[in-house]
């Protein structure tokens, strides 16, 4: 169902927060990420026949996000888990600039909540396919 793969930001309350899932043999592990503000959480389970142990699991603040999608191709969410340098935000807004489809996020200590820097969210609909259409 489309609600399980998303589910409540834990920090600035985006109400579509990604999860991403893996499985290999006995193990799983469970990635939620904020496309807003960065913010992720993460678990590992095991699972013993019809039950499943919680191994590992860990949070980690968001400090933005990013999405960068180059010409004609396709790439995944982002996050910052610490500020990010001034150079990285140059680098990714420069390939905004060069045509790169994407946004950029940083968070904002003073307002406590996500700012967007550069790009759009919704240009990832802009993307034209091989064939040029």
């Amino acid at each position: 169902m489309p609600s399980e793969t998303h589910e409540q930001c834990g920090q600035c309350r985006f109400a579509y927060a990604r999860i991403d899932m893996e499985c290999w043999g006995e193990t799983s592990a469970r990635r939620v990420m904020c496309p807003i503000c960065g913010w992720t959480k993460y678990e590992e389970h095991t699972s013993l026949s019809a039950s499943s142990t919680l191994t590992k699991r860990n949070e980690k603040r968001g400090y933005g996000a990013y999405r960068l999608i180059p010409p004609g191709g396709f790439s995944g969410y982002n996050a910052f888990h610490a500020p990010p340098a001034d150079g990285v935000v140059s680098q990714i807004r420069e390939l905004l600039d060069k045509g790169w489809k994407g946004y950029l996020t940083v968070w904002d200590e003073g307002k406590g909540r996500p700012r967007l820097l550069a790009g759009s969210p919704l240009q990832k609909f802009d993307v034209s396919s091989d064939d040029g259409e």
